[in-house]
């Protein structure tokens, strides 16, 4: 008689046997199941397929979503019939879990995922279009990210996320083998670092590059450091723990290229260790450091020895310079600008930056051979005269600035000696001078008609121009008549000047003969509806 193969299946409920007749219909199950595994999860080791005369498959362990806080160890049935498989198999992964969860699965997830996700070749997962979910089905979703390869990314921004999806998260990086970037902004996450501690001390997080860590030893667990660390608006404190974290491991000096500690009030105040690393060789393109109460002039010397070569984006918004060091520091701040071989963003807005930190920027830039087209913002920055000396007497030197934020920096009269200055500019784009015209009637009028004449200029290259919050009044109108003979302007931000009805009718009279204007902010205008009407009548002829 022929011999009866068996099957079995154990799962942490209870067994169940199979006996079958021939091998050629054991090997067809065993290998049928580890198909049916591989389909749904599948980065999943199906276990020991080679066949034996009595045969044990165990189902694949999957941590179970959201019925257990524990995340207690269970195991899966499956159907045996799959459609095709789309985006990584996403829908059928979700489809076993709801359904091991007994809760209803989400037909608009399955569609949103097969249909717009993959026809748009979208990789990034954002838990943002499907915010309007319970927490147990968002835990669901990002579950069966787990067992999925074709999404890199998870995304999620401004959300009330409970401690299930949290759980799911870690799971979820321990467990994929294609996540690359993962990406929590502006949540609560003190129980997310609590959380990340524990798993990263029990399991190897095997291809997370990118994503949001906590800010201590355990990140550099690591095993192939950050290139992306974005710990933005999360209350960090001033302790060091972070700093110290990046010195302890050279990784991070060879993998990190976007760091942004950003609106963490206090937590640079003092702290010597992030100075440290920035002073090693290291890859950083993006550094944003702004609203940490970092001292300014005291990171050139740093960012010289370490990223100069490399860092593209600069920010250090809303900081303040150390007075007592600027002998020191600013030949260091000049020698940085002059050297920097990749810079294309700068941001030193809203500190008090000295007449002498300004010349040392400006005479840096203009003997830099190496970058073009620089966003340079210094917007409130109280420059006020000293400063608008030394950006008339340096600006027209410097060649690689394209777009220039000077809003809101107390020029007013001054504005009379630094349009012209701003004219000679060779290859200004874009310019930023709101909140600057707190000047009598006949000055004003001198001013804006500078102003004219610049953008009316053949050789005039601005693209764009930003007159925002200048409360101009009827004054303005003869700025706004002169857009319509103007042909270099695209863009233009008049908004927050109460230019009134005759304003809008201005604008209406410049837009049927312009033919390069493609943008233009009108709010704060104080314009009613005979205005508005007026600017559609002139945009439908």
């Amino acid at each position: 008689s022929v011999f009866a193969l068996q099957v079995v299946i154990e799962t942490d409920r209870s067994s169940y046997s199979l006996r079958l007749q021939t091998r050629d219909h054991h090997d067809h199950v065993v290998n049928y199941i580890s198909f049916a595994l591989s389909r749904i999860f599948n980065n999943s080791d199906s276990g020991d397929t080679n066949v034996e005369e009595t045969h044990t498959f165990q189902f694949i362990p999957v941590p179970k979503a959201v019925l257990d806080s524990n995340c207690s160890v269970v195991f899966f049935c499956v159907s045996f019939y799959f459609p095709s498989i789309v985006s990584g198999g996403f829908s059928e992964t979700y489809t076993a879990l709801c359904d091991y969860n007994g809760i209803s699965c989400k037909e608009e997830v399955q569609w949103d995922v097969d249909t717009i996700y993959h026809s748009q070749d979208n990789r990034e997962f954002s838990l943002l279009d499907f915010s309007h979910l319970e927490t147990r089905d968002l835990a669901v979703i990002v579950a069966s990210m787990a067992y999925n390869t074709w999404f890199t990314k998870l995304y999620c921004k401004d959300m009330r996320i409970g401690s299930e999806v949290v759980e799911q998260i870690l799971h979820t990086l321990s467990k994929s083998s294609s996540l690359e970037e993962l990406t929590l902004e502006n949540l609560s996450l003190v129980l997310f670092f609590t959380c990340l501690i524990i798993t990263l001390s029990s399991t190897t997080v095997p291809c997370l590059f990118t994503g949001v860590s906590n800010l201590i030893q355990q990140v550099c667990r690591l095993s192939k450091g950050l290139r992306l660390l974005n710990l933005s608006k999360t209350s960090l404190s001033s302790k060091g723990a972070f700093s110290r974290a990046l010195c302890s491991t050279d990784e991070y000096s060879n993998s990190l290229l976007h760091l942004d500690l950003s609106k963490n009030p206090g937590v640079l105040s003092g702290e010597d260790n992030l100075y440290h690393f920035l002073s090693q060789p290291n890859c950083l393109v993006h550094l944003d450091l702004s609203a940490t109460d970092c001292v300014v002039d005291s990171l050139f010397g740093p960012l010289l020895q370490g990223c100069c070569a490399d860092l593209s984006y600069l920010n250090l918004s809303r900081n303040s310079f150390s007075h007592r060091k600027a002998k020191e520091s600013l030949p260091l701040f000049r020698q940085f600008f002059s050297s920097a071989f990749s810079l294309t963003h700068v941001s030193l807005a809203s500190m008090k930056l000295p007449p002498e930190a300004l010349r040392a920027l400006l005479l840096g830039l203009s003997s830099n051979p190496h970058i073009n087209d620089l966003h340079l913002d210094i917007s409130s920055c109280e420059l006020r005269s000293p400063g608008a000396a030394v950006i008339q007497e340096l600006f027209p030197r410097v060649s690689s600035i394209a777009t220039l934020d000077v809003s809101d920096n107390g020029l007013d009269t001054d504005l009379l000696s630094i349009i012209p200055a701003l004219s000679r500019h060779p290859s200004l784009k874009h310019l930023f001078l709101g909140k600057n015209f707190n000047i009598k009637s006949r000055v004003l009028d001198e001013v804006l008609q500078n102003l004219v004449q610049l953008i009316q200029e053949e050789e005039c290259g601005l693209q764009s121009l930003s007159l925002a919050d200048s409360r101009l009044r009827s004054r303005g109108t003869v700025l706004v008549n002169a857009l319509g003979s103007n042909t270099c302007l695209r863009k233009v931000d008049l908004s927050g000047n109460s230019l009134e009805d005759l304003g809008a009718k201005m604008l209406g009279k410049a837009l049927q003969i312009n033919t390069t204007l493609r943008s233009v902010t009108w709010d704060r205008n104080n314009t009613t509806s005979t205005g508005f009407l007026d600017i559609a009548r002139a945009l439908d002829q």
